[in-house]
């Protein structure tokens, strides 16, 4: 199955979160494939000469991470197979032998994997509450149990750090948990404000604003127990510490999730035989003008020495048009790039992915049912031509291999793709630009209008279990992304 999920990651870049889930029946190898067509008005001047391949890719950024195991805030406090029997058994291992780094190491992988899961729940938590904002009964029986849950597990949590201040624990060992404390504070602020700024406004906030708050304040109170950095609403240095210091948190409890990347040319070995080839064809060409014009006028002579000049000159021609011609027919079978996907160099599968231009008359006819232009814009287009890309990646991932890993049952993994759209906009015009309305006593009266540019992306997601497409519009301007809106 093939989950996607598209949002604005910052003002210029479009984020496209794929996850690539493994199907519970089949036997080992699961294949993925999604198709994404990209059309670009004529206006922003992106063609082949403009905007290379490798442009494409400097302004794609892939991180690709195990889809966290799936739990809700409930599920997490249940006894059994869940993350703090897990991670007690893990502290209870490393206290009998703290020296042991094999120990060491599956304690911190809890540590870890238990504050990723905490976060996973409270953001499906927090989606709910969003989903059902209209609803006041639900809202504040969610809202209810997201204090309760949330309250019983950062207490569950740390009632676990008497166990390591027990002699033999080191500093180090203890830091990994203190790690995972500040992280889970940090978290439970940012969904607490997040639920605070949905219901902003609404007449169900003032009665859920209270144990919110108190939720918040009583998180601060710990940190400051902690030593953990707070925010200062008059120090912005002190701010950018405190932000910078929240990524590498985020970078280490989430460093279990992430897979090893190698990143190879597809089809090398074969682009390398082909060419090989163009170059025997050359050479066989040369060879043969030689032996003719040897026979024809002997050794040593001006007519010979011309002809094998013009042999060579043809020779050099040849190898480049053959190794064009075997570029374009590699381009049809083989990808630009091969990402092999380990997990502690345990391969669980493969990426595939590449970029070309392609002319309207072969979108399948889907596609082009689906881009529906106006007929304004059909009728701008017989003159200037939008372009359009597709980008494509094929994914294949072991179920066997990924199950391997660790203890957790592990589903598959996600694609987080981001599209930085800045060189796009090198060619825009102002973004704003002075409208007028007739005025009764003025005549007229200026305002400023807004000038956006629209982007479209088509998406064919196809897997053994389904086939389904998305299509997105992106408006976007030179001062960034302004709307991104899926269309039915």
């Amino acid at each position: 199955m093939i989950d996607t999920e598209v949002k604005v990651h910052d003002n210029f870049s479009l984020e496209f979160k794929i996850g690539f889930i493994t199907d519970k029946n089949s036997e080992d190898i699961n294949d993925f494939k999604i198709n994404t067509w990209i059309f670009f008005p004529n206006s922003l001047d992106i063609n082949r000469t403009t905007y290379t391949k490798d442009d494409f890719y400097r302004d794609v950024k892939n991180n690709i991470r195990l889809i966290t195991p799936v739990y809700s805030l409930t599920d997490i406090l249940k006894a059994g197979r869940g993350p703090f029997p897990r991670l007690q058994k893990a502290i209870d291992d490393l206290v009998v032998d703290p020296e042991n780094d094999i120990k060491t190491e599956s304690y911190s992988y809890q540590v870890k994997m238990l504050v990723c899961i905490v976060k996973s729940a409270l953001r499906r938590h927090v989606q709910l509450i969003a989903e059902t904002v209209d609803d006041e009964e639900k809202t504040e029986n969610y809202i209810t149990s997201f204090v309760s849950d949330i309250r019983s597990i950062s207490l569950q949590y740390r009632e676990m750090w008497d166990e390591l201040l027990k002699p033999g624990i080191t500093d180090r060992q203890r830091e990994y948990f203190l790690f995972g404390d500040d992280f889970l504070s940090n978290i439970i602020e940012q969904y607490t404000f997040q639920i605070m700024r949905l219901l902003k406004g609404k007449p169900i906030f003032e009665e859920v604003r209270s144990p919110l708050h108190k939720l918040v304040e009583d998180e601060i109170q710990h940190r400051k127990r902690r030593g953990f950095r707070l925010l200062n609403e008059k120090d912005e240095m002190h701010n950018s510490l405190v932000i910078a210091q929240r990524n590498i948190l985020k970078k280490f409890v989430e460093s279990d999730l992430f897979l090893q990347v190698v990143r190879k040319k597809d089809g090398a070995l074969a682009q390398q035989f082909y060419y090989s080839i163009a170059a025997g064809i050359a050479m066989v060409f040369a060879t043969v003008i030689s032996f003719f014009a040897t026979q024809r006028f002997g050794n040593f002579t001006t007519d010979l020495f011309i002809i094998l000049v013009f042999s060579y000159m043809f020779k050099d021609r040849i190898k480049e048009m053959m190794r064009y011609y075997f570029s374009s027919k590699l381009g049809k079978k083989y990808f630009d790039t091969k990402l092999n996907l380990s997990i502690r160099k345990q391969e669980i599968g493969w990426v595939k992915e590449a970029f070309d231009y392609i002319e309207e008359e072969k979108l399948p006819e889907e596609i082009r049912k689906m881009r529906a232009r106006t007929s304004l814009v059909e009728a701008e287009n017989e003159i200037y031509d939008e372009k359009i890309v597709l980008y494509r990646k094929w994914v294949s991932l072991s179920k066997k291999d990924i199950e391997k890993y660790k203890e957790y049952r592990l589903s598959g993994i996600n694609d987080i793709t981001q599209f930085n759209l800045l060189n796009y906009t090198r060619k825009m015009d102002n973004p704003l630009i002075p409208l007028y309305i007739s005025n009764e006593e003025s005549g007229f009266t200026s305002i400023k209008g807004n000038k956006v540019y629209s982007l479209y992306f088509i998406l064919q997601c196809k897997s053994a279990e389904d086939e389904y497409f998305r299509r997105y519009r992106i408006l976007f301007n030179r001062n960034g992304i302004a709307d991104v809106s899926e269309l039915n």
